[in-house]
């Protein structure tokens, strides 16, 4: 198997890889050439992506073409059926990125940080769990799942004085008034989540789901969802691994239906 190991490699040289092959629109989490350097200088930056690229056997110098199994990897990341991704930020500066696809029967973890990017192979029923489990660990809200109107938060004012309600009634404040205490705390990290599939040939994405790693109330998960009356509610639920693996599966089960 082409991962029968993790491996770790320069960002860009997956994604000049992805450039020669003529793969198509870059997968944002793996993203683009996007180092620019003189005609003199490129030729040797190629010569070095190749080499890289040799090591894990990505590359084969003899033919000087991308292996076959790593084309073929690369095409699955463009055309999966299934992908879990998202982006991880938090208050220092640090950032990562996560990707999980379907790859035939099996499935692969990309995760980018500090521009290097790792590959692991995991089971083909992991995706969403595989990406949620590499969050950084911070403690859950204690907080059942509560839905405000969209057009009722927008409507007020954000303040940090509001303590958040863990009662089943939410008799200390409104729950729109719980959700804008969350989300004008002050953070820890913030991460942003999406599950998408292949609907007639054409990638369809989610809208974003949205984990708040709050430093006054824990991690709570966030997303928009369409009310039987055909407005818009926010959605805010405990950030605990079940419940967000829990929904972004169904995400996913809704894309694909």
């Amino acid at each position: 198997m082409l991962l029968d190991e993790p491996v770790t490699l320069p960002r860009l040289a997956v994604a000049k890889a992805w450039e020669w092959e003529r793969i198509g629109p870059a997968h944002p989490v793996i993203g683009v050439v996007d180092l620019w350097v003189e005609d003199d200088a490129a030729a040797r930056l190629d010569d070095l992506t190749r080499q890289v690229l040799a090591e894990p056997g990505f590359y084969n110098l003899r033919t000087n073409r991308v292996t076959g199994e790593f084309r073929d990897l690369l095409l699955a990341v463009a055309n999966a059926d299934a992908e879990c991704y998202g982006w991880s930020a938090d208050r220092h500066g640090r950032d990562r990125a996560l990707l999980a696809v379907l790859t035939g029967r099996n499935a692969v973890l990309a995760t980018v940080q500090d521009e290097q990017l790792t590959l692991t192979a995991i089971g083909a029923n992991q995706l969403v769990r595989a990406v949620v489990s590499e969050l950084p660990d911070f403690p859950a809200a204690n907080i059942r799942e509560f839905t405000v109107p969209k057009a009722e938060y927008d409507g007020g004012s954000s303040s940090e004085s509001y303590d958040l309600d863990t009662s089943s009634d939410y008799t200390v404040t409104t729950p729109a008034d719980q959700l804008r205490a969350v989300m004008g705390s002050r953070r820890e990290a913030g991460h942003q989540l999406f599950v998408a599939t292949r609907t007639g040939g054409h990638r369809v994405a989610s809208m974003p789901l949205t984990a708040v790693d709050s430093l006054d109330h824990g991690r709570v998960l966030t997303y928009l969802r369409d009310s039987p009356n055909g407005h818009v509610d926010i959605v805010c639920g405990p950030g605990n691994p079940g419940y967000i693996t829990g929904t972004l599966d169904n995400t996913l089960r809704l894309l694909r239906s």
